[in-house]
């Protein structure tokens, strides 16, 4: 290249954080064939500086790795981008190259001078872009099964797929079995599942192996697992996901059939799993909890009906209602014995019925009455179901 370029490539080095700034934009923003990428600005803008710099060194005829462009190739194939986005976007990065080293010289007469400097950014664009178009081919042959299989599973969870018989096919279903859906609660480190899982490496040896007749499919939503189960019984199916449950809060649907009433499982399991409370591990079935899944299921109602029958309850010293709600709890739980419940809280059965006397002046329901036992039951339990139980304290009188 001339001196004249190569000077502006010096130039250009100082404007690297701009040139940048432009190309990342352009692909994040300004491009309309970008709109729907997949890729977040963290993603984005240092494989752009990466790139960018990778090029003009290229320019200046020093030795280069090409590494940003193999990165590149790897990291929008994982994430699906098109590959002819890819493209574009190299060559929206050889455009603002030119239109800056064209500023410089735009004194320069000698049209050879910017036709060679032309030819020589187009050659370094395309050494870098052909390397990363390579990579992502090369990436994505290995992950496209996988990838298809988990935005097909994608499509028959939510509704988006019609043709089933060709989804069950492609999904490696049997015929003839029970399905059940499952969700699996975000914030818990993931655990194998049973079977070869969808858009995941398989499991270790030894691992989460399923049984010959036990189909295991799952993808990543949003933090959580959403896994289908098929099985020949609905006992194989939810037996399925004991490994699962028994380290992280799972939610099962009910058993069914046909791929079509699949999204409806998907929310049954997800109305499932918010039935159970924060923190406790294990798994819910839909049904097994009619009515934390209705006040699972209107939240904004339930927080209602919380806020207006223990009102009272709230207002008091944080431990002094913990203790009353407790005790509401065990009377329920041991079938409103006092003397049952008074053994589970490690008191005497009068301090248990005083303690309920209380809570009726309280909140103006007896639990003796069967309205108002029930208005505190479901109201306890929206409570609870809001996350905000706190560490059990030692009974006192």
């Amino acid at each position: 290249m001339s001196d004249i370029a190569v000077s502006g490539r010096h130039d250009l080095r100082d404007a690297l954080d701009l040139l940048s700034e432009q190309v990342a934009d352009g692909i994040l923003h300004a491009e309309p064939v970008y709109r729907e990428t997949r890729l977040p600005a963290a993603v984005v803008q240092p494989l752009v500086r990466a790139n960018l710099a990778e090029i003009l060194a290229a320019l200046a005829g020093e030795p280069s790795s090409l590494a940003p462009a193999r990165e590149t190739g790897r990291v929008t194939a994982a994430e699906g981008m098109p590959l002819d986005l890819l493209q574009h976007a190299y060559r929206l990065a050889g455009l603002r190259i030119w239109e800056e080293i064209a500023r410089r010289l735009r004194s320069q007469t000698d049209t050879a001078v910017l036709l060679r400097a032309s030819s020589r950014i187009w050659l370094a664009v395309d050494r870098s872009s052909n390397v990363a178009v390579r990579t992502h081919l090369e990436a994505a042959a290995g992950l496209g099964e996988n990838m298809a299989r988990t935005e097909l599973l994608r499509g028959v969870l939510t509704g988006a797929v019609h043709d089933l018989e060709t989804a069950r096919r492609a999904l490696g279903l049997p015929t003839d079995v029970m399905l059940v859906v499952a969700v699996t609660a975000p914030g818990l480190p993931p655990v194998p599942t049973p079977g070869t899982p969808t858009g995941a490496e398989p499991a270790p040896d030894g691992v989460g192996v399923e049984p010959a007749d036990v189909t295991t499919r799952w993808l990543t939503h949003e933090g959580a697992r959403l896994t289908l189960v098929a099985a020949p019984t609905s006992e194989n199916a939810l037996s399925a996901l004991d490994g699962l449950a028994a380290h992280a809060r799972t939610g099962a649907s009910r058993p069914f059939t046909h791929l079509a009433d699949a999204p409806s499982a998907l929310a049954q399991a997800r109305t499932a799993v918010r039935s159970l409370p924060l923190g406790q591990v294990g798994l819910a079935r839909y049904g097994d909890r009619p009515l934390d899944a209705l006040l699972v299921a209107d939240g904004e109602r339930a927080a209602e009906l919380a806020a207006a029958v223990l009102g009272g309850l709230r207002d008091r010293d944080p431990r002094d209602e913990e203790l009353l709600l407790g005790t509401v709890e065990a009377w329920f739980e041991h079938g409103g014995s006092g003397t049952k419940a008074a053994a589970a809280l490690h008191c005497h059965r009068n301090t248990v019925l005083n303690r309920l006397a209380r809570v009726a002046d309280l909140t103006g329901r007896d639990i003796n009455d069967p309205r108002g036992a029930a208005e505190l039951y479901a109201a306890v339990r929206a409570l609870r179901l809001q996350g905000e139980q706190t560490q059990p304290r030692p009974a006192t009188t």
